[in-house]
């Protein structure tokens, strides 16, 4: 099988089961290089504030809450999934992520999606219990 591409980016778990044993991972990567530079342009605009990534609101807002690909999922509000990002710099990841889905195999499925195995030697996962990454499993 094919190695995938490197990326940074968000993600969402989109379950409506507390104990998450029904779970796609939605992901909006962006390719890029080992230091987290952006390697082409994007159909999607990066909308954060610092201009070189995605913001969750503003992409869920304009890529999934009125896209029908995404039904019944695209009828809650961005946040009301759990939800998290991947951060690429120096040969190092992060992945930043509600506690509540920091399970073995979503990390493992994320590193894969992400296209961090054999990519990046220093994985290192964050949780993140703030209000900024709070949801309907909180």
């Amino acid at each position: 099988m094919a190695e995938k591409q490197l990326c940074s980016g968000v993600f969402w778990i989109l379950s409506d089961n507390n104990d998450l044993s029904n779970y796609k991972i939605l992901m909006f990567g962006i390719p890029c290089d080992t230091n987290g530079n952006p390697l082409n342009i994007r159909s999607i605009e990066l909308n954060s504030k610092s201009g070189n990534t995605y913001n969750h609101k503003k992409l869920w807002e304009s890529e999934v809450k009125n896209n029908n690909k995404y039904r019944p999922h695209n009828k809650k509000e961005y946040n009301y999934y759990p939800r998290g990002r991947v951060e690429i710099s120096h040969n190092r990841a992060v992945i930043f992520l509600n506690p509540n889905i920091n399970k073995q195999e979503i990390i493992d499925e994320l590193k894969s999606e992400f296209g961090l195995v054999n990519n990046i030697p220093e994985i290192r996962i964050k949780n993140d219990g703030s209000i900024h990454y709070k949801c309907f499993l909180d």
